[in-house]
């Protein structure tokens, strides 16, 4: 197994959602940041990924497409492009969504001929990307794709999903990688977990399991976290229930974002203070309107970077350099590898009060911010410069 850095840790004040920047410190060892695609690796565009100047991939296709023949393994354009990208020389990190919960089905039982159906697949999508796999990942939000009995300790003391995890691991992913010696044999993380501040997710016996499962296995290299927050202070409190269970082995982090805070704020009226109706009036736009109005404008017709960027400036709830306060964090509790979304995947053109708000994420907003001069993408003012220094930083040998 590739050998993993460890990471010390640094001493970080806490500090709820302020205009506070927690900066990072400069001190190795340092984490690597990467692009990541969700569920859609078919989108990945090697000409912003290369101005994104990072060296990592991360993606989990829905497994059941395959599974249930929406995809073929064969000619799925998604699957090619991580053969490009392993072709190319960058480092991918890949798992599967195993979408239980949307399709009501229960774990299979060990040994049964759905599992043996699926193991099958898992194998046929090895033969054909596994030579380009750096880190497999095993489940992508599991405590949230699976049905709730399904997560429980059963009379044998069992949890059904961990039992599968964990034979997903010794049943196909460790047995393929080796009878393959000339594949370099990948790093194993379980996970993700989602949420993991939250007293609801701890209370999960799947949540328990699933990271007992990755500190008691010598299999496993470490631990995946998954970081959408409200506050800022979500981040370690997630990290320090992680670490009571996981004392050294080191996190990745494949997904974060402020999504939670965002969609909290989806009703406050942009005029609500004087910054709000100084950038209303600047903009031309209605003091009046609550900001999903104004994101409605946004998606569906674009708007300069200035007035992307002046109307965060003017929410006294936005955390300015947010990138460089999760990276601080990162040192602090032994995180390898972040991955941040490049692209917009899921950009409403009608907003309402309770729509998702992922759009605001990227590193490039092509749907929300007008191209710039030359027809390119207009890079995301929220957080392209910090996110390049970052991935320098990442990079960096002493």
């Amino acid at each position: 197994m590739k050998q993993t850095i460890l990471f010390l840790s640094f001493l970080i004040p806490l500090f709820a959602c302020s205009q506070e920047v927690i900066e990072p410190t400069g001190v190795e060892p340092k984490i690597e940041l990467g692009s990541n695609f969700n569920h859609n690796p078919e989108i990945i565009d090697f000409y912003y990924f290369e101005k994104a100047q990072v060296d990592w991939i991360r993606t989990t296709p829905y497994i059941f497409e395959y599974i249930f023949g929406e995809r073929e393994i064969a000619s799925d354009p998604g699957l090619q492009n991580i053969i490009i990208a392993g072709e190319k020389g960058y480092k991918v990190a890949f798992g599967f969504r195993w979408d239980f919960k949307k399709y009501k089905l229960t774990i299979p039982a060990p040994d049964s001929e759905r599992e043996l159906e699926y193991f099958e697949v898992v194998k046929m999508i090895l033969e054909r990307i596994g030579p380009h796999i750096d880190i497999f990942k095993l489940g992508n939000e599991p405590v949230l794709e699976t049905l709730p009995d399904d997560m429980k300790k059963g009379a044998d003391g069992m949890i059904p999903l961990v039992v599968f995890t964990k034979r997903l691991l010794t049943k196909v992913i460790d047995p393929w990688f080796r009878s393959h010696p000339e594949i370099s044999y990948p790093d194993i993380y379980v996970g993700s977990i989602p949420a993991l501040f939250s007293k609801s997710i701890q209370a999960i016996d799947a949540t328990n399991g699933l990271l007992h499962l990755a500190q008691d296995c010598d299999k496993v290299t470490g631990m995946s976290i998954h970081l959408h927050i409200n506050e800022i202070d979500e981040i370690e409190q997630a990290f320090e229930y992680a670490r009571k269970i996981i004392p050294e082995k080191p996190f990745i982090v494949p997904e974060f974002s402020l999504h939670r805070l965002y969609k909290n704020q989806l009703s406050d009226v942009i005029g609500s203070s004087k910054k709000g109706k100084d950038f209303a009036k600047k903009y031309s736009r209605d003091p009046e309107w609550k900001i999903y109005q104004w994101y409605t404008v946004a998606n569906s017709k674009g708007v300069t970077k200035e007035e992307w960027k002046a109307f965060f400036d003017s929410r006294s709830w936005y955390p300015k350099h947010y990138l460089k306060t999760y990276f601080a964090f990162y040192q602090k509790y032994g995180v390898r590898l972040a991955t941040y979304p490049l692209l917009q995947q899921s950009c409403p053109k009608q907003m309402i009060a309770n729509s998702q708000a992922w759009f605001i994420n990227p590193i490039f907003c092509q749907h929300s911010i007008l191209k710039d001069e030359n027809g390119n993408y207009s890079p995301n003012p929220l957080c392209f410069d910090d996110f390049i220094e970052l991935v320098e930083i990442g990079r960096a040998k002493d």
